[in-house]
């Protein structure tokens, strides 16, 4: 039985992260849920902890593939005592959805997600970009990956106030080669390793975009939502860019975020 003026729990949410680094980008959204009732988890991604920090990539990392990330994910839903909703940033709403598929969620937000494999690149600094990774790291998907402040900077965080940005990158992760591969350049991997059967997601979708990310652009996320018919709802945020995390625009996502949530899962 409850006590006397304690919240009731509106259930379990489940936050995964993106590439090159761990949960603790999701601090702010975690206090934002949280004081609304829900229950959340952030779990770091195998070999994504803290004190992977700006050491060198475990030797182990460049083996893991995103069946590996899932199959992770799979344990801490396991672990949970009902369904989560989930809630996943690029490479993490990629994953979200393929658990979604699954069928271990009740609801789902990706945030600037990762189109999975059959998706078509929108723009030209996408398709640029996936080219760019293959040229620039030969055996990409044999190999792991030491995460680049001047790339990191222009493509992701440059909407992040310059003040944060070394911050936030000592915070940062080395990532498998192989997940990027898999995800960023699917139509090389015949094992289709980033595919999603969508007409099994069977649940609320919302899905935001930032109308100046090049990682993932809005036309792309535009069309991961369209895959999922009248079930997903799609929001274009002005002046956002890929990280989210400490852009200006952060807090009118989170509360857009929560508010989707409290009004389809709550």
């Amino acid at each position: 039985m409850c006590r006397p003026g304690a919240k009731l729990s509106k259930g379990e949410a489940l936050l995964i992260h993106g590439a090159f680094v761990g949960g603790w980008v999701f601090e702010r959204l975690r206090a934002e849920l949280s004081r609304r009732g829900w229950k959340t988890h952030a779990p770091d991604l195998p070999l994504h902890g803290v004190d992977h920090a700006g050491q060198p990539p475990h030797p182990k990392l460049r083996h893991l593939g995103i069946a590996d990330y899932r199959r992770a994910l799979e344990d801490e839903i396991a672990r949970l005592p009902q369904k989560p909703v989930l809630i996943g940033h690029s490479l993490g709403g990629l994953l979200a959805q393929q658990l979604a598929a699954k069928g271990l969620a009740r609801a789902a937000v990706l945030l600037a997600p990762v189109a999975p494999w059959g998706v078509l690149p929108r723009t030209r600094e996408e398709i640029e970009g996936a080219i760019g990774l293959l040229w620039k790291t030969h055996d990409l998907w044999r190999k792991s990956l030491m995460p680049d402040f001047k790339i990191a900077e222009q493509f992701s965080m440059d909407r992040v106030p310059p003040a944060l940005r070394r911050d936030i990158f000592a915070r940062m992760v080395p990532e498998s080669g192989r997940v990027l591969f898999e995800a960023l350049t699917w139509w090389l991997d015949w094992q289709a390793a980033s595919h999603v059967s969508s007409h099994r997601v069977q649940i609320p979708v919302l899905v935001i975009a930032g109308s100046e990310d090049k990682i993932t652009p809005a036309p792309t996320c535009r069309a991961v939502a369209r895959s999922y018919a009248k079930r997903a709802v799609y929001r274009e945020i002005p002046e956002m860019s890929h990280f989210i995390f400490g852009e200006p625009r952060e807090t009118g996502v989170t509360a857009l975020l929560a508010d989707w949530l409290d009004g389809h899962a709550g």
